[in-house]
């Protein structure tokens, strides 16, 4: 039967107009509200914008986003932040400051955020309102590092609500449409404080708890605070899970299989070395992987643990830079693993490390290789290059002047200290202790186990750093000796304490093993 023109007339007209509408650029589909009933607010953050774990910037911020990407200042290279923060009313000011020093006492508003967190002083405000309640627009100028924060304020039941991005100056009109966007899209809700997560190490009543009641409320807390992080994974971090760890990983599905499997090699490896430690099962932990270097920078300005592990969030770190890559980019995660298993000894462990475990550490597993599921702790050239320069010289360091850090004391006066110089050498003293039968000189094979527990004795005798919680942004010099004067009174308190504890060894005894350590140094292939 012959087609009728016009029923084929009209076919083609469809047919033309779903080519057309099919070549249309696609509508972009709405950007969905986030409600954060802890701050009593609902927002729209910027589209391509990832969302970071919060908590930070001394429990104020209660969700975090950063731009794809860094943007470039005058000098500085920063990722832009968006912070929801809530700051409850109340707060003792005359707390601020203590003997002197300024203190990581609670935000009590965005003004003392900008202030007291980021060294701000030029900050100016305009009325402005949100969902019907009456706020104001602050613009901070001249904050360090060349950045500029705006942000949007209100009064709300129990405190300040605040919404403010954070970018490098002369960058910010780069964001200003995500900027006036978010700021459009907010709208008050209902305030829910969320529950209190403190560790419980910082409860006065720690202290006189016996060990037993210590280490349940450690188990319980841990528990807590990752299963809250899995039930509320933020935005872009994809949950799974592995042997040991709640994985939440922004990185492409393989990448994230293999650093699973890295992390999983070298706990077994450290387990491995130091079983001691390691009888009781470890406490739950998140493995966090970032997809960018940007994106783990962005984070770390808003924390003051710059560890690749957190105590305070049981949270291991790790990057997937693609310009490391290989078999050789595990160093960072490798440390998280051991900080992590050091901290679940005991939460005094990590600040009580000294200065030769801590940066022998981070050399020793810098250098490492991984390939799947095979490990190989290879030296690297700095660590090579370093003890030929001693051995030429004959003027490699003596094991007591290493571990008791005689080789670089406590600046006198309160100067601030260079860093520590000998890392290379105290990476090869563990290199001996793990790899190559070095503990068995001390006659000890658990040696470093019994020092790192050594560290837990050291530091319940002692007693935290009594400058934990001084604020360091905005000290006076002469603020900032009387803080070093205090550290290192602590610090070498501290070292003696481990010392005495872990390696009780008279001067002859010293001086036998640490023959034996340059032989071993002489000999090593």
């Amino acid at each position: 039967m012959p087609c009728d023109p016009r029923r084929a007339a009209g076919f083609a007209g469809v047919s033309i107009g779903l080519v057309l509408l099919l070549l249309l650029p696609a509508p972009l589909r709405a950007q969905k509200a986030v409600s954060e009933p802890r701050a009593g607010l609902e927002y729209k953050p910027p589209r391509t914008w990832l969302e970071l774990p919060a908590g930070g910037d001394r429990g104020a911020t209660l969700r975090l986003y950063c731009a794809p990407r860094a943007l470039a200042g005058k000098e500085v290279t920063h990722t832009p932040l968006l912070r929801v923060m809530f700051f409850a009313t109340g707060g003792d000011a005359g707390q601020d400051v203590v003997e002197g020093l300024p203190r990581q006492t609670p935000f009590r508003s965005l003004d003392d955020f900008v202030a007291r967190g980021l060294g701000g002083k030029d900050v100016d405000h305009e009325p402005a309102r949100v969902g019907g309640v009456a706020g104001q627009r602050v613009t901070a100028r001249n904050l360090s590092g060349e950045r500029v924060l705006i942000g949007l304020t209100m009064p709300l039941a129990g405190g300040e609500a605040a919404v403010c991005f954070e970018v490098v100056a002369m960058q910010a009109d780069k964001i200003g449409k995500d900027v006036d966007a978010t700021f459009a899209s907010l709208a008050t809700v209902p305030r829910v404080p969320g529950p209190d997560r403190e560790p419980p190490w910082r409860v006065a009543a720690w202290a006189e708890q016996d060990a037993a009641a210590r280490a349940a409320a450690r188990q319980r807390w841990a528990e807590d605070l990752v299963a809250a992080t899995r039930a509320a994974p933020e935005a872009g971090f994809k949950l799974q899970k592995s042997k040991y760890w709640t994985v939440l990983a922004a990185s492409d599905p393989a990448f994230t299989k293999k650093a699973i499997a890295a992390a999983e090699t070298a706990r077994a490896w450290f387990v491995q070395q130091m079983p001691e430690l390691t009888k009781a099962a470890p406490l739950p932990a998140i493995l966090r992987i970032f997809d960018s270097p940007d994106h783990y920078r962005a984070f770390q300005t808003t924390v003051v643990d710059a560890r690749e592990y957190h105590a305070h969030r049981r949270e291991l770190m790790f990057v997937n830079d693609r310009d490391l890559g290989g078999s050789t980019g595990y160093g960072m995660l490798f440390r998280a693993v051991l900080w992590q298993l050091f901290d679940d000894v005991d939460p005094g462990v990590l600040p009580a490390l000294p200065r030769w475990l801590d940066n022998g550490c981070w050399e020793f597993l810098r250098s490492s290789r991984c390939d799947g599921r095979k490990i190989e702790f290879a030296p690297s050239d700095v660590e090579r290059g370093r003890i030929d320069y001693q051995l030429r010289g004959k003027s490699m360091p003596a094991l007591w002047d290493l571990m008791q850090e005689h080789i670089q004391r406590s600046p006198e006066n309160g100067a601030d200290e260079a860093d520590w110089g000998y890392t290379p050498e105290c990476a090869r003293l563990l290199r001996w202790f793990w790899i190559d039968g070095g503990q068995q000189a001390f006659g000890r094979p658990a040696l470093v186990s019994d020092y790192v527990r050594g560290l837990a004795t050291a530091y319940g005798k002692i007693g935290p750093d009594p400058t934990r919680d001084v604020a360091t942004i905005g000290l006076t010099d002469a603020q900032r000796k009387d803080r070093n004067v205090r550290f290192y009174a602590w610090r070498d308190a501290m070292l003696v304490a481990i010392n005495d504890a872990a390696t009780p060894l008279q001067p002859d005894a010293w001086r036998a093993i640490n023959e034996t350590w340059l032989a071993y140094n002489e000999n090593y292939r």
